[in-house]
């Protein structure tokens, strides 16, 4: 009887465990227990900054709450950094061709963002 007992409980814990184990992070940084994906994983965050022209090392004026952010550069290449320490120049940093795309990730990453482009503009999109 008690082994019957004992290969029950642990097969209810084999069958549980998988979703009890599935969590994601809600807008806020929470930890929130889930049993399925979700659907979406990124949150529009307005506003996004577009038609930007960085002459100069230029961070981002970013939202409250950004989480993520893709970034397109038109008309010229532009040079970026995240470090928070280098200065992007023309010689210096990530080259983004004209009419390409970046996503950057994280809130320190987000902040810590700078990007030159003599002729280029560039257009950035923010989520949480």
């Amino acid at each position: 009887m008690l082994k019957r007992a004992s290969c029950a409980t642990l097969a209810l814990v084999f069958i549980a465990g998988p979703a009890f184990s599935q969590t994601y992070r809600d807008a806020g940084g929470s930890v929130v227990p889930g049993v399925m994906p979700l659907p979406y994983a990124f949150t529009p965050l307005p506003p996004g900054q577009h038609a930007l022209a960085p002459t100069s090392a230029t961070a981002l004026t970013v939202p409250a709450g950004a989480r993520y952010a893709t970034l397109c550069v038109s008309g010229a290449t532009a040079r970026y950094t995240t470090d928070g320490v280098t200065t992007p120049s023309a010689g210096v940093g990530q080259p983004l061709a004209a009419g390409s795309c970046v996503s950057l990730s994280g809130p320190a990453v987000l902040a810590n963002f700078r990007v030159v482009s003599t002729t280029g503009a560039l257009d950035v999109e923010y989520f949480q």
